[in-house]
């Protein structure tokens, strides 16, 4: 009984100090990758509205446009609600070059003046047959990005 218990011992160790080194090498992934920022996706529409994969929309005129588009090919009585654009938040329309499917953001990612944008392609029955998936984001900071990479 001694020896199963001191064998049952050895055994928790080693799992142990196997695993505190594959959490570490975690760790530094995420910090070399860069930061995680909060976000709010405030829209997401099947229409063509730009003609790059993003656009950060700088003014108040800028969203108007965006949402004038939106609201011009809803046939729906009911319109989408035009945010007011703070100075203290980045909107960013993204319509990444994907056909006939959808997508939604898994996380976004900040480094230096980088912007990493993760996203999952799924089938969404409600697209068939449409190809421009957008959606609008808010980030609650306001920064400055030289650099947006979107990673399917």
């Amino acid at each position: 009984m001694k020896f199963l218990n001191h064998l049952l011992s050895i055994v928790i160790v080693s799992m142990i100090s196997c695993a505190l080194p594959n959490q570490q090498k975690n760790t530094e992934t995420t910090l070399q990758k860069g930061k995680i920022i909060d976000f709010e996706e405030i829209n997401h529409v099947n229409l063509k509205l730009i003609n790059t994969e993003y656009r950060i929309l700088n003014s108040q005129e800028e969203i108007n446009l965006i949402y004038k588009n939106i609201n011009n090919n809803n046939p729906s009585p009911r319109k989408n609600p035009i945010p007011s654009f703070s100075e203290d938040e980045t909107y960013i329309v993204l319509q990444p070059k994907i056909e006939k499917t959808d997508f939604v953001i898994k996380e976004i990612l900040e480094g230096n003046d980088k912007l990493e944008i993760n996203i999952d392609i799924y089938d969404n029955p409600e697209f068939i047959n449409k190809k421009y998936p957008i959606s609008i984001i808010k980030l609650n900071k306001k920064t400055q990005y030289n650099n947006i990479v979107i990673k399917k």
